[in-house]
Parts: structure tokens; C-alpha cells; sequence
């Protein structure tokens, strides 16, 4: 090792005390992708999910978080859509900054082993 085309990867969530999974990249990906597309719908498309098995994970991550992540907003001549509560904004926002710091001490603590 020590060679300059080394790279670090490290795969980042959360768990609860049971160790199910919280929020991590696949479910901030979901989230981001309702909030760009409106519908949960059209994200599962966008994703190549399934749409019950996209609802399935949404109501998970609800039930384990305790709290609403969508606004769900039914029919009408357009159809529904989707919003994203403020939590899940929040959500997004902390997870991309402990995503940014976590990736930034360990490519010092890399550098500082390996290089």
C-alpha cells in the first residue's frame, strides 16, 4: 500500500437499538428522489423499486424514526403527490453534513496510517 491510486470507501447509516437500519444512503436516496420527482410513484420509477416495496421502506423508516417524512397529498385532475416533512429535510441535511465530516477525518487518519 502507499501508492497514490488508493482510495478510502466507507459505507455510513444509522441503526437503532436493535440494529435495524435507521437512514443511510439508500434511504436518503429514496427521499431525495420523492422530493425531485413529487410522487412516490415516480421515484420508484426513477429507481427501478418497486412501488410497494419503495411504500414498505417509507413506512419503516417512519415507524423506526418515530416521525411523518412525507406529506402525502392524494388525487385530483393531476394526481397525487408527495412533499417531504421538515424532518426529513433535516434528516437529509444532518446525514450529508456527518457523511462530509465522517469522510474528511478519515481521509486525514488514511493519509496519516497508509501514506
Amino acid at each position: 500500500m502507499g501508492n497514490t491510486h488508493e482510495k478510502l470507501r466507507i459505507k455510513l447509516w444509522i441503526e437503532c437499538e436493535t440494529g435495524d437500519s435507521i437512514f443511510g444512503e439508500g434511504q436518503m436516496r429514496i427521499l431525495e428522489t420523492i422530493q425531485e420527482q413529487g410522487s412516490i410513484n415516480a421515484a420508484a420509477k426513477t429507481l427501478k423499486m418497486g412501488y410497494r416495496s419503495m411504500w414498505g421502506r417509507l413506512r419503516k423508516m417512519e415507524k423506526r424514526l418515530g416521525k411523518p417524512l412525507l406529506e402525502r397529498h392524494k388525487g385530483g385532475a393531476e394526481g397525487g403527490h408527495s412533499d417531504l416533512t421538515p424532518e426529513a429535510l433535516e434528516m437529509i441535511d444532518k446525514f450529508k453534513r456527518l457523511r462530509l465530516e465522517i469522510a474528511e477525518a478519515s481521509e486525514t487518519i488514511f493519509r496519516q496510517i497508509y501514506h
